[in-house]
């Protein structure tokens, strides 16, 4: 038995680092070429194409993982039907339940690795994306059309523009009492990191405490003043990112009440519990996948099963997309939106499995 678990993770694990490394070169090179444009403009130089795909690298690897561990089991079904090794495999004893056993360990060792390297890699490459201000994240970034909204001790900040990393532009600074009234309003054109606040110029203020609907003008400051804030390059980064371009700390962070970043928290608590739940989602493909490559004719060579397998695997990513949407737009909950997808193809493969056992 233990060589037979060998002899199946080893084909595996071959076939999908094959298979994933095949994907993101595949991937990358189109993505590059659609952004071919805004890598080459200004001083940018060929070695820039490498650089843009190293860096979008882990946002691929995060969409596709899934897909990939899918594509190579039915891969190595493919092989073990071609070289007639699946019918020995059935001839020593080894039914579905044992098949789907064997491969369990390797399946989920991969699941848990691939979550946990885009966990450590995903939020600074993409952070390096922002501060690039290339291909999408012009538009993911902060602009006038998505503004940054964020909580700062009891003020409520706006921000239209990154300049850069360590700038901001266009920003709204509204004062609050501790009853949460408005008491003034602070303009200004710039905002500049200067460890550990932040440098406001071109200042424009217009106090409103005590107003009592009398009209006030605004006063403009040619000085600079500071903004005292926790805030660093790095937080407005986090907050500027989408959710699942986060590391599980980060949302973790942010799904907590009353600390949500740019987007409301429910869209941080299903990330967070959508990448945790990503090798369980594997192991049920997986649950799916070996029960249909069960082809043990003479003239069988996977084919058939391979495209059934792969329009399986579309099919749970389409309704894992669709339950997503739903779900970061608040109108699913999180446990519905992670938990549906995962029983509908988990009573799915059992039913293979019974069907497979009962041939």
């Amino acid at each position: 038995m233990f060589k037979f678990l060998g002899y199946l993770s080893k084909s595996f694990l071959t076939t999908w680092l094959m298979t994933v490394f095949g994907f993101l070169v595949l991937i990358g090179l189109l993505d590059s070429l659609a952004n071919g444009g805004d890598i080459l403009s200004g001083d940018g130089g060929f070695s820039d194409t490498f650089r843009y795909m190293m860096l979008r690298a882990p946002v691929i690897f995060d969409r596709i993982f899934i897909f990939t561990i899918i594509v190579a089991i039915l891969l190595t079904y493919v092989r073990l039907i071609r070289q007639h090794e699946l019918v020995a495999l059935l001839g020593f004893g080894i039914s579905v339940p044992k098949q789907i056993m064997l491969l369990t360990p390797i399946v989920l060792s991969a699941g848990f690795t691939s979550i946990t390297i885009i966990d450590f890699t995903i939020a600074p490459a993409v952070r390096s994306l922002q501060t690039w201000g290339i291909g999408e994240y012009k538009i993911k970034n902060i602009t006038p059309e998505h503004p940054l909204w964020l909580e700062d001790n009891g003020r409520i900040i706006r921000a239209e523009k990154r300049v850069s990393y360590e700038e901001l532009g266009n920003i709204e600074i509204y004062e609050r009492s501790s009853t949460g009234q408005v008491q003034e309003i602070i303009w200004a054109q710039k905002a500049v990191y200067k460890n550990p606040n932040w440098e406001l110029t071109d200042v424009q203020a217009l106090p409103i405490k005590g107003e009592d609907g009398a009209a006030r003008l605004s006063l403009r400051s040619g000085k600079p003043m500071m903004w005292e804030t926790s805030q660093t390059p790095i937080t407005i980064a986090r907050l500027a990112a989408e959710p699942r371009d986060l590391s599980m700390s980060e949302m973790r962070q942010f799904k907590r009440r009353g600390n949500s970043g740019a987007k409301p928290r429910f869209a941080y608590s299903f990330w967070h519990a959508h990448r945790f739940t990503r090798p369980l989602a594997a192991w049920i493909l997986l649950l799916c996948a070996v029960p249909l490559m069960q082809r043990t004719g003479r003239q069988d060579t996977g084919d058939k099963a391979l495209i059934t397998g792969i329009s399986m695997g579309f099919i749970f990513l389409i309704v894992d997309g669709a339950m997503a949407t739903f779900a970061t737009s608040g109108g699913m909950g999180v446990t519905p939106a992670i938990a549906g997808p995962l029983i509908v193809f988990a009573l799915i493969g059992s039913h293979l499995c019974l069907q497979a056992e009962s041939l």
